[in-house]
């Protein structure tokens, strides 16, 4: 089995990667929950298909964004933080997946 690599980037001053969807992954639901990793963040942002950067919600560790209403083809997502010390923003890679509704 395939070690899973989700879309990292590493600063001087603060890491985030965006760990769910994973490159090229197939989302085949109507509903799908973006997992972000971020270490010492106070706050998480994820921006889908270039549209405005949407607020990420804490828990168990991670950061969290549910989305719904949207159709199937490619897409794309980044997501950024702003570290607790006021530091300088991280940006993850972009991720790029596949939405195959039925």
């Amino acid at each position: 089995m395939k070690k899973a690599q989700g879309c990292r980037e590493a600063t001087v001053t603060a890491e985030i990667t965006l760990d769910y969807p994973q490159e090229r992954e197939r989302v085949i639901g109507p509903e799908y929950t973006f997992r972000v990793a971020a270490r010492a963040a106070s706050r998480v942002e994820i921006a889908i298909d270039g549209n405005a950067w949407q607020p990420c919600r804490q828990a168990e560790g991670y950061w969290w964004y549910d989305w719904s209403g949207y159709l199937s083809g490619k897409h794309q997502a980044v997501a950024r933080n702003q570290p607790q010390n006021d530091g300088q923003k991280s940006t993850s890679r972009t991720c790029r997946f596949l939405v195959e509704l039925p």
